[in-house]
């Protein structure tokens, strides 16, 4: 790992050999910080429009803008995994399911756990409050998707009114309102059971009025909820 000015100076043969193997080092490892261990983000000293410069202290890799007033990170790269993510490939903010039952790098669950507002500075600027405000100073909260379905948020369309975005909605069916006159209800199929009963009628007193009970479950799958089929998965989000 080297970094160097690129800047051949005019001297004596050793010399200018050596600043050019230091020239061919430094672009061929990207200007990497001048140590194996550094402690801190250690920029060249010298930059160029469009140079590139991998920092070993946040494994990062960056290249210069054209204006050569800043970096521009291009990368991210975890050492350790092998791994190479490009920098907002996926948004900070993003909502995505995996299928593993633990968050992959650069994600978190959304389990609606209490977060640092510091250590996750990028996510609370994009998230901020909406799913909780923690513990108001240090902390913010996490959207809590685990057991949820993810509803598109109405906007002011006018299908779904009402809905503040990221607010919670318990479930629901459109209501189901009828009448059921009894006659003679010796029988009954499907979802109806017949319970009896003795009254009057218009045959004279011959008829037998009767109690229906409704179940469903004779006929369809139920539970204590209504839902579609389903798979569960882990819902993540990107920091």
């Amino acid at each position: 790992m080297v970094q160097n000015t690129l800047v051949i100076d005019n001297q004596a043969a050793n010399p200018a050999r050596l600043d050019i193997e230091q020239a061919i080092q430094a672009v061929a490892t990207n200007s990497s910080d001048a140590t194996a261990s550094p402690t801190a983000s250690s920029p060249p000293s010298t930059t160029y429009p469009n140079m590139w410069w991998y920092d070993t202290y946040t494994n990062t890799l960056n290249i210069r803008n054209a204006a050569n007033t800043a970096w521009i990170n291009v990368a991210d790269i975890n050492q350790s995994s092998s791994r190479y993510e490009p920098y907002n490939a996926v948004p900070i903010g993003a909502v995505n399911t995996f299928a593993m039952n633990t968050a992959p790098t650069g994600w978190l669950s959304c389990d609606g756990a209490l977060i640092s507002r510091t250590t996750y500075s990028n996510l609370f600027s994009v998230v901020g409050t909406i799913y909780g405000a923690g513990d108001g100073s240090t902390t913010f909260k996490m959207p809590d998707l685990r057991g949820e379905f993810v509803r598109g948020w109405d906007a002011s369309r006018g299908v779904d009114t009402g809905r503040v975005f990221g607010s919670a909605q318990s479930d629901a069916i459109r209501n189901i309102t009828g009448t059921l006159t009894a006659s003679k209800p010796q029988s009954a199929t499907g979802v109806f059971t017949v319970l009896g009963g003795q009254g009057g009628g218009a045959d004279g007193g011959q008829s037998t009025a009767g109690l229906y009970t409704f179940d469903a479950s004779t006929q369809v799958p139920t539970a204590s909820e209504n839902r579609p089929r389903s798979i569960a998965m882990l819902y993540c989000i990107k920091y």
